[in-house]
C-alpha cells in the first residue's frame, strides 16, 4: 500500500433500529462457525473487550445489545489464512505467506443521526468516517422501512454531506465516490420479511445447507432489495436503488440478504420448519429475546467482501 492509498476503513449506517450493533456482535460468532479460519481481535484492548462484551450478549444473555444512543468506534482486525507464495525463480516451490489483516474501523452512529435537522458533533464525525473510509456496510431495515419509511431520509442526507465534500473538486473525474459498498438487507429472520421473500418468488432451497433453511440467491439479491424499497411506507422509498447506483460505481455494489440471529430449528427434526422458525420472541419480562441458537446469515460475507476488495493488490490472490 502506497502512503498516497487511504486506509482500508469500513464504515456502516442505517436508519435506527436496522440492526448495526446487532450485526456487529454476530460478525465474530459467524466467523467462528464458518470453515474460513477468518478471526475477528480487538486491535486494541477496549475494542476487545467490546467484542466479548457483543458477542455474550447474544450467546450467553439470548438478547440483543442495546441500541446505539452515542458514537461508539470499534478498532478491529479482521485476520484470514496465510496464502502460499510462489518465488518467481522458483516456481515450483511455495512458501508460506503472511496472513491478511484488513483492519475493521467501525463508527457506529446512532441510527436517528441523519434525521436530526440541527447539526451535531457527532454528525460530523460520522461524514468523516464515511469520507475517510473507502468501504461502507449501509443497513436496510425492509421492517421498519414498512412502518416509518424514512430509509430514503437517512440514506439521502447521508450522501449529499459525502458528496459535497469529496465531489465539489477535481479528484474524482467521473463524479462517483470511489468507495465499495455492501448493501445489507437485515432481519430476513423476521416473518414479514421472509414471507415476503417467498411470496414474490425469490427464495429457493439451498441443497448444500442441511438445515434446508430457504435463501435468496446471490444474483437475485439486487432484485429483491428493490422490490423491498417499492413495497416501503414511504413512495420515496422507490428513488433508494437509484439513488445507491447514482453515487457509486455499479461494479462496486453488492447485495446480501441477512441476519444477525439466523432461523429457529427444532433439534426433534433438524431442519428449517416454515411454521416454526421464529428465533426472536417477546421476553415476558419485557423486550425481546433470542429462542435457539444463534445462526447468522450473512453476516461475515460483506466484511470479506469489502475486505477483499480493499486490501492492498499485492496480497489479493490471482
Amino acid at each position: 500500500m502506497t502512503e498516497t492509498e487511504p486506509a482500508p476503513d469500513i464504515a456502516m449506517w442505517g436508519a435506527s433500529g436496522s440492526g448495526k450493533t446487532a450485526f456487529l456482535a454476530a460478525l465474530s460468532i459467524a466467523l467462528n462457525k464458518a470453515e474460513t479460519n477468518w478471526k475477528l481481535v480487538g486491535e486494541n484492548q477496549a475494542s476487545g473487550v467490546e467484542l466479548i462484551k457483543l458477542r455474550n450478549r447474544l450467546l450467553d444473555d439470548r438478547r440483543f445489545p442495546d441500541s446505539t444512543e452515542s458514537l461508539t468506534y470499534y478498532n478491529w482486525l479482521l485476520i484470514g489464512p496465510a496464502e502460499d507464495q510462489r518465488q518467481w525463480w522458483r516456481p515450483w516451490r511455495t512458501q508460506p505467506g503472511k496472513a491478511p489483516r484488513i483492519r475493521l474501523d467501525f463508527l457506529d452512529p446512532r441510527g436517528g443521526l441523519f434525521a436530526e435537522p440541527q447539526a451535531s458533533v457527532d454528525k460530523e464525525a460520522l461524514v468523516s468516517s464515511l469520507v475517510r473510509s473507502r468501504g461502507l456496510i449501509y443497513m436496510f431495515d425492509p421492517d421498519r422501512e414498512s412502518r416509518v419509511g424514512d430509509a430514503f431520509k437517512h440514506l439521502d442526507s447521508a450522501l449529499n454531506e459525502v458528496a459535497a465534500q469529496m465531489l465539489a473538486g477535481n479528484a474524482y473525474a467521473d463524479g462517483k465516490l470511489p468507495h465499495h459498498i455492501a448493501v445489507c438487507i437485515t432481519k430476513y429472520d423476521d416473518p414479514r420479511v421472509l414471507t415476503l421473500a417467498d411470496r414474490w418468488g425469490f427464495t429457493e432451497p439451498d441443497l448444500s445447507d442441511e438445515l434446508r433453511i430457504p435463501r435468496v440467491a446471490e444474483d437475485r439479491a439486487r432484485e429483491f432489495f428493490h422490490r423491498l424499497c417499492r413495497h416501503g411506507r414511504n413512495h420515496n422509498a422507490e428513488m433508494i436503488l437509484d439513488l445507491i447506483e447514482t453515487y457509486f460505481h455499479k461494479d462496486r455494489v453488492k447485495f446480501f440478504v441477512t441476519s444477525s440471529v439466523g432461523m429457529y430449528i427444532d433439534e426433534r427434526y433438524g431442519q428449517f420448519d416454515p411454521d416454526d422458525f421464529l428465533n426472536v420472541i417477546d421476553d415476558p419480562n419485557g423486550g425481546l429475546m433470542i429462542r435457539g441458537p444463534v445462526r447468522p446469515i450473512n453476516v461475515m460475507e460483506p466484511v470479506i467482501w469489502l475486505g477483499g476488495m480493499l486490501r492492498p493488490r499485492s496480497m489479493r490472490s490471482g
